[in-house]
């Protein structure tokens, strides 16, 4: 009994050690990406089509893998006619685009993935992006992979661009130190971007601190969170998971639609460019 209780000690301490060495490798990996990201940030573009209005429909949604039955539906009336749709927990194998009318550009960051399932982060736009950059974070007990996704996009009669942040936070923690690495290497990309910004997703804020770490690091960079009036975000302790923030634009509608084709409702708004 004693030989095997030293066993397990010595495979806890291992398992320890090994999903620590995951956790910082990750922590690493990410402000190398994000600063590599930053450096391309606004640089010569082969894009040709046209630029985003300034009045731009968008969507964010985590669809759950498009595991229950129904997803399709859902997503075809409530994407329809925007220019922007932030899917988080997208599965690759699910062919999402598919499902929309609308012609639309994919930029994907692959996540979690089994032998038959890959999913991530999927940002689908009606104009081509000038930009696509990924970073990527680990759960510190899973060592699994989330994504962030970054796009940038050209804007009709206006030298600026506006950057598109998509991203689902790292969920499974004691502490917050990963999910503050996460959030933190998205520093250089918001200091370096010249106009316009949205970051949005499922933040997994389901707790007090998370939440005001979250709100104070985008208060730092002058990103301002959309208020639902009738707020249906979905809640996990009485918290909202789900968050856009905006610079340089506004929202001039935001509302919540509940549904029962994945665990999160999703987020309609319509913004406005006001830089």
């Amino acid at each position: 009994m004693r030989e095997l209780n030293t066993s397990r000690s010595k495979t806890s301490i291992l398992t320890t050690l090994l999903l620590s060495l995951v956790a910082s490798t990750g922590a690493i990996s990410s402000t190398t990406e994000g600063l590599s990201c930053s450096a391309a940030l606004g640089q010569a573009t082969a894009v040709v089509s046209p630029g985003l209005a300034s009045t731009i429909r968008m969507m964010s949604w985590n669809i759950e893998k498009s595991k229950n039955p129904g997803w399709e539906e859902d997503l075809q009336k409530l994407g329809r006619d925007r220019q922007l749709l932030l899917i988080q927990e997208a599965s690759a194998e699910a062919r999402i685009a598919s499902a929309l009318p609308q012609p639309l550009f994919r930029a994907f960051a692959a996540g979690y993935a089994t032998k038959s399932l890959t999913s991530g982060v999927l940002t689908l736009s009606s104009v081509e992006p000038s930009l696509q950059c990924n970073l990527t974070a680990w759960e510190p007990w899973l060592g699994t992979p989330k994504a962030t996704n970054i796009t940038e996009y050209l804007l009709l009669d206006s030298d600026y661009r506006l950057l598109v942040i998509n991203l689902h936070a790292v969920n499974f923690t004691v502490g917050q130190e990963e999910f503050a690495a996460q959030i933190d290497a998205l520093k250089p990309i918001l200091t370096s971007h010249r106009g316009p910004m949205l970051v949005a997703g499922d933040f997994n804020t389901w707790s007090n601190s998370r939440g005001e770490y979250l709100q104070q690091f985008m208060a730092e960079h002058e990103l301002a969170a959309i208020e639902f009036t009738e707020d249906k975000r979905t809640t996990f302790w009485n918290l909202p998971l789900d968050h856009i923030y905006l610079r340089g634009m506004r929202a001039v509608e935001a509302r919540v639609v509940v549904v029962d084709t994945s665990d999160h409702n999703p987020l309609l708004v319509t913004l406005e460019i006001i830089e």
